[in-house]
């Protein structure tokens, strides 16, 4: 085990675990375009991740657990940015849906109609940030 790993916080867990799923939903119809891409690097770049992490992450997304969220408030956020990956080329396929499903449940919500979808793909639509979705439907 790394230097790294062995001080790797909780939360910083839950960072990477996140990108793990984003990436996850980028592959889920076997394609993970430009736009995708381009989402995943923001991310990593937020949550204070170098190219080289991300990159990694995105190869081997299956390399990391998935680390759940503590709070509500964070797994409303990733599941916002889960679903702007899903729309993000424009087309919801049906494969990125049940993996949607899937991560939704693993991220700490019973199913996937905990969440409003409609809206939040709505504001996503509009061109709303996270932050904007949080405070309108949060």
């Amino acid at each position: 085990m790394s230097i790294e790993k062995l001080f790797e916080t909780g939360e910083r867990r839950q960072d990477r675990s996140h990108l793990r799923n984003m990436v996850q939903i980028a592959k889920a119809d076997g394609v993970v375009t430009d736009e995708e891409r381009e989402l995943l690097y923001k991310i990593g770049q937020k949550i204070s991740l170098s190219e080289e992490q991300i990159k990694a992450i995105i190869d081997s997304p299956e390399q990391l657990p998935i680390n759940p969220p503590v709070s509500s408030e964070e797994r409303f956020e990733q599941i916002i940015e889960l679903i702007q990956m899903v729309q993000i080329d424009g087309k919801i396929d049906e494969s990125e849906t049940k993996l949607l499903e899937k991560v939704a449940v693993g991220i700490g919500y019973n199913d996937l109609d905990e969440v409003d979808v409609e809206s939040i793909l709505a504001l996503i639509i509009r061109g709303e940030d996270t932050e904007t979705i949080i405070e309108e439907l949060g």
